[in-house]
This record gives structure tokens, C-alpha cells and sequence, in this order.
């Protein structure tokens, strides 16, 4: 792989928006490869952004946390838009409250399913508590998951690898799973996609129409909710 300046690199990297820039620049050029690629779920951008920036911060040298670091407008940002997922969910409320049921249903059965898919085999092998308490919150969120984890006496960081896998395998072929498996209707589309794979699945929704948006972003919400509550349960049931 190709050198450069160390002295030049120096400057770059201290530069206020150097992180956010090179970030929106890897996505910008993800997102363009996989229109042109006909939208391949192989080609999923968060998925090719988040390799590129992998071997990127390996090349330049460039530790996680000073891009963290740096990269911290984009999270802020990010923060203040969840709150504009309150948009859609209230133009969709009729559908929502017609919808209860089911939902209900799906929620519960959607998080056991998730908890059981996780654990089982780890169970089986005579893991160890650190590595169930890492694996518990893998369901929720990435914000969410992260705190459990900690508080679980989990690996924060190996969670945070495994959400976001979890989220971007959801995202790439979630829809195309529900396609096959006969399943039409955008709310349960949504929904599913919500509940399984988190943020990145709740995007991918709103690519679907805006139904399918709403419906995941509520999924992704009380799905955090029910792992915060019951994980610590399941915990509890699993080393106890």
C-alpha cells in the first residue's frame, strides 16, 4: 500500500472537519456504487462505507477514538434527527393504533426469536458470563445495546460490532427474505425490519415507502424499550 507525508498527514488529520468530511465522502461514494450496481444487497452502503473507513483509519494510522473524536458533530446530528422520527410515526398513528394488536404480537414473539437465535448456541457451548452479557442486548439498537452490555459486565465494543453487523445483514437482505417469504404489506415490512435490525434497518424502510419507515421506526423504539427491561432478566435466568 502506497505511503504519504507523515508531516502532511499530521495537518490533515487536525483539521477540525476531517473526520466528518472523509466519512460523508466514503458514504457519498457507497451510496453512488450501489445505485449503479442496481441497488445489490451486496453492495449495501453503510456496509461498503464502513470498510472503506476500516482500511482508511488503517492507512493513515488514525486510532478509533480520535475519529470518534472528531466525527462527533455527525453523532450529534444523528441524535437530534431521532427525534424527528416522531414526524412519521404521527402521520401514520391511524395505522399504528389499527395495528395494535398484531404488533403486540409480532414485538414479543420478534424479541424472543432474538434472544433464542443469540444465546442458544453460546449457551450450548458453555460460554462464559462476559461473552452472554455481550450477546444479550445484540437485538437492540447500537446506543441502547452498548449501555446494557456495560452494565451487564459485557464487551461494550464487541456489542457495538455485533449490532451493527446485525443491523447492515437486516438491511442488505431483509427485504428480499420478506419478499420471499410472501409478505406484502409495508407495515409488517417495516415493522420487522424495525424490531431485527435496528437503525440501519429503519432506514432502509423508509426506502421502501414512508409506511414502512414508520412502522420500523416504532419497532426499533419499543424493541429497545422490551431489551432494556427484560434483559437483565434473561441474564439473571442464564448465570443464575
Amino acid at each position: 500500500m502506497p505511503t504519504i507525508d507523515a508531516d502532511w498527514l499530521g495537518i490533515l488529520k487536525g483539521q477540525p472537519l476531517f473526520a466528518v468530511g472523509i466519512t460523508l465522502v466514503a458514504y457519498a461514494m457507497a451510496d453512488d456504487l450501489w445505485r449503479r450496481a442496481g441497488r445489490s444487497a451486496f453492495l449495501n452502503p453503510v456496509l461498503v462505507a464502513s470498510a472503506f473507513m476500516a482500511v482508511l483509519l488503517i492507512w493513515i494510522d488514525c486510532p478509533y477514538n480520535e475519529y470518534l473524536l472528531g466525527a462527533q458533530p455527525i453523532n450529534e446530528t444523528l441524535s437530534a434527527i431521532v427525534v424527528l422520527l416522531a414526524v412519521p410515526l404521527a402521520r401514520q398513528f391511524h395505522l399504528i393504533r389499527s395495528s395494535k394488536g398484531p404488533l403486540l404480537v409480532a414485538l414479543v414473539f420478534g424479541s424472543a426469536v432474538a434472544f433464542v437465535s443469540a444465546l442458544l448456541t453460546p449457551v450450548l457451548a458453555g460460554a462464559d458470563d462476559a461473552v452472554l452479557a455481550t450477546l444479550v442486548p445484540k437485538s437492540s439498537t447500537a446506543a441502547v445495546a452498548v449501555q446494557v452490555s456495560e452494565r451487564l459486565g459485557g464487551m461494550a465494543g464487541l456489542t457495538a460490532v455485533i449490532v451493527i453487523s446485525t443491523g447492515i445483514f437486516g438491511a442488505a437482505f431483509g427485504p428480499a427474505i420478506l419478499h420471499g417469504l410472501g409478505i406484502q404489506d409495508d407495515r409488517a415490512k417495516g415493522f420487522a425490519l424495525g424490531v431485527a435490525s435496528h437503525a440501519i434497518g429503519t432506514a432502509r424502510a423508509f426506502q421502501i415507502s414512508d409506511t414502512a419507515g414508520a412502522f420500523a421506526s416504532l419497532g426499533m423504539i419499543l424493541h429497545a424499550i422490551l431489551i432494556i427491561a427484560t434483559a437483565p432478566l434473561v441474564m439473571a435466568a442464564l448465570t443464575g
